[in-house]
């Protein structure tokens, strides 16, 4: 199996399309002018000013992450649709962190709906992102993308025009 340096993007797309994931790991970009792409982008610029953002570490980046009282990665999100695939993004990012030997916990932000989760890493969904590891492993070294999954966000993904050719 390939080496490949794992990312949060890549886990969110795992959980919410294994095909899309194929896509960014074959670096078949997506459309950066897709207008849901921009509205993610602002949103991101737009929240939590003066803080430091697109923090790296080692081979992932943060958007934020808060020190002080309380230590936590803060991860910015255009909306709560898709919010099972942003918990496990954050939750690779925890993992990864105290993989690292930095314990931190997580807050998902949905700025437009003003609302937040807290995210804590527990013994159970660190396996579960080890085995989740795993499989990106193996949906990447495929040598065509998976069959695709009709779900109800497609016609919103910025690969949808590549899946309906």
């Amino acid at each position: 199996m390939m080496n490949l340096n794992i990312t949060g993007v890549m886990v969110q797309y795992y959980k919410s399309c294994p095909r899309e994931l194929w896509f960014y790991a074959h670096q078949i970009n997506m459309n950066y002018n897709d207008e849901n792409v921009k509205i993610g982008k602002l949103i991101h610029e737009e929240s939590f000013k003066g803080y430091r953002k697109d923090i790296q570490f080692g081979n992932i980046s943060f958007d934020i992450i808060v020190t002080g009282k309380r230590e936590a990665i803060i991860e910015i999100k255009k909306s709560s649709k898709l919010i099972e695939p942003a918990k496990y993004q954050l939750y690779y990012y925890l993992w990864y962190a105290k993989r690292n030997g930095v314990n931190l916990t997580g807050i998902l932000v949905y700025p437009r709906e003003r609302k937040r989760e807290e995210i804590i890493l527990t013994e159970d969904i660190e396996k579960e992102i080890e085995n989740i590891i795993i499989k990106i492993k193996e949906i990447v070294s495929l040598e065509k993308p998976p069959p695709i999954l009709k779900k109800p966000y497609c016609k919103n993904c910025s690969y949808y025009e590549l899946c309906n050719i």
